[in-house]
């Protein structure tokens, strides 16, 4: 009895111990965001320039195991707006960017590592549309490489799978148009 007791002892004073061995605490990074991508493909379409410009602040808290490497990472755009403009037209109008993009890394984040992601939130509200909104889900994401602040930088390809609303993009990019038409 003595020798089971002892050696429960041992175990749970083993397990203990191993549970409270704590990760890393995680790092949070935020950077603003000012960019302006002219996008000639729609501006043909569209038969006049066309700019989306994205202002704002990007977020990213970054978790990690116990041995320090990279294991999730949260992803969001607090107050940050995305503006669809053209200076031939003078026109322009915004929405909120109001995304959550969890990102998990199985294999590590060494460039070319696969990782998986979801988004959910709002993808889009152009005028004369629906929102786009709700759930996308990413299985071949791929790590390109880490930021200077250690945040990985990934390709996220297209969504397999979505749920919620997303709008047809041929109707964004004439929505689009529409919006910004003279």
């Amino acid at each position: 009895m003595g020798k089971r007791l002892l050696i429960l002892s041992v175990v749970v004073f083993v397990v203990a111990a191993t549970s409270t061995a704590a990760a890393a605490p995680p790092k949070h990074v935020a950077y603003p965001a000012n960019f302006v991508f002219p996008i000639p493909e729609l501006g043909a379409f569209c038969g006049f320039d066309v700019s989306l410009v994205i202002n704002g602040t990007y977020k990213a808290t970054v978790f990690y195991d116990k041995s320090g490497a990279i294991i999730k990472e949260i992803d969001t755009q607090p107050g940050t707006k995305i503006s669809w403009s053209s200076s031939t037209t003078g026109r322009s109008f915004a929405y909120p960017f109001s995304a959550v993009l969890k990102t998990e890394y199985p294999y590590g984040t060494a460039p070319g590592s696969p990782a998986v992601a979801y988004g959910t939130g709002m993808g889009e509200k152009i005028p004369g549309l629906p929102a786009s909104a709700g759930r996308l889900y990413f299985p071949d994401a791929t790590v390109l490489f880490l930021s200077a602040d250690g945040v990985p930088i990934v390709d996220y390809g297209l969504p397999s799978t979505t749920r919620g609303h997303a709008n047809a993009p041929e109707a964004v990019d004439a929505a689009i148009c529409a919006a910004l038409a003279p």
